[in-house]
């Protein structure tokens, strides 16, 4: 099996709680991922909502860093990405692929040119929000949009060759980014979002902007946080039936993996990334064909980077 996988916070554990990415106790490791064909990662910086902005800016350095360390310590399993033909060449040569993502852009601290800095670190990816409101704007716990400088912030992520990324966001927030991203004819993502439609949770994705991303040829991750799934003991069952309907609404070519690994606990059956490849045998069970779940599982991501890092 394939992997290119939306979303994990194991870079902050990795610092936190002093252990290493090839092999450590957490969703996430090289060693765990061993089984996989090809891998990527877009491994996210998150912020704790404990720490005000400014030391949230500072700890993404330390952070940064550390995973980079974590790299040179395993070379010749791992490689940062900036661009697509780095991706097709990390893969091509049996490495893994990283791409590094800020959770929480409120880092930014109302000063544009932290973005600048944060491009040239690396990042490609940022989630405009994690919780409450900030200098971006409100994330899904309010009902609070964009704030002018969180429009500033996507506009500039769209001219840099960030995307943005509006997994946690509120309903208003979500449609902002939504519009000044067909004003600009610029792909967004929902790195970790599942449907609204099928449970009615404010972090959950509403039919009308999955339908906009798959308009703007974007992606959306499926999520594996059992309170995002389910009201009720998630479990693959609950994986499944968010797909079956972001496939209904035709987004064969826009559903990808955003597991949230280390960022969440898991649904019932699941331990760590070795068990994403039971919800690809699920869905050979159920008539998905190799085609559709490698689109699922991995296509769809490299696709999407071939055009837009």
């Amino acid at each position: 099996m394939r992997l290119f996988d939306l979303h994990c916070d194991t870079a902050i554990r990795l610092l936190s709680e002093n252990q290493g990415l090839y092999d450590n106790s957490f969703h996430v490791s090289l060693k765990k991922a061993e089984y996989l064909q090809s891998y990527a990662q877009v491994m996210a910086i998150w912020i704790s909502n404990k720490l005000t902005d400014s030391e949230g800016y500072s700890v993404f350095f330390a952070v940064k860093n550390n995973l980079e360390k974590e790299f040179n310590n395993d070379h010749n399993k791992v490689s940062l990405a900036k661009d697509f033909n780095t991706i097709e060449q990390i893969i091509n040569s049996k490495k893994v692929a990283m791409i590094l993502a800020v959770e929480d852009a409120r880092i930014l601290e109302n000063d544009l040119s932290r973005l600048d800095i944060l491009h040239s670190s690396g990042v490609r990816i940022l989630t405009l929000n994690w919780s409450g409101i900030t200098c971006i704007g409100g994330a899904h716990n309010t009902n609070i949009g964009l704030t002018d400088f969180g429009v500033q912030v996507v506009k500039k992520c769209f001219d840099l060759g960030i995307i943005p990324d509006i997994s946690h966001c509120s309903f208003e927030g979500a449609k902002m980014t939504l519009e000044l991203a067909k004003i600009a004819n610029k792909p967004i993502i929902a790195s970790h979002s599942d449907s609204y439609k099928i449970n009615p949770h404010t972090r959950n994705l509403k039919d009308e902007d999955f339908l906009d991303i798959s308009r703007l040829s974007g992606l959306v991750g499926i999520n594996l946080c059992p309170e995002h799934l389910s009201n009720k003991n998630a479990n693959i069952y609950d994986v499944i039936k968010h797909t079956e309907h972001y496939l209904s609404l035709g987004g064969e070519n826009t559903i990808a993996m955003g597991s949230d690994l280390d960022g969440t606990s898991l649904p019932s059956g699941f331990t760590d990334i070795r068990d994403i490849e039971k919800i690809a045998n699920e869905m050979q069970k159920i008539n998905y064909s190799n085609e559709l779940i490698d689109k699922i599982m991995f296509k769809n991501a490299y696709n999407f980077f071939t055009k837009n890092i």
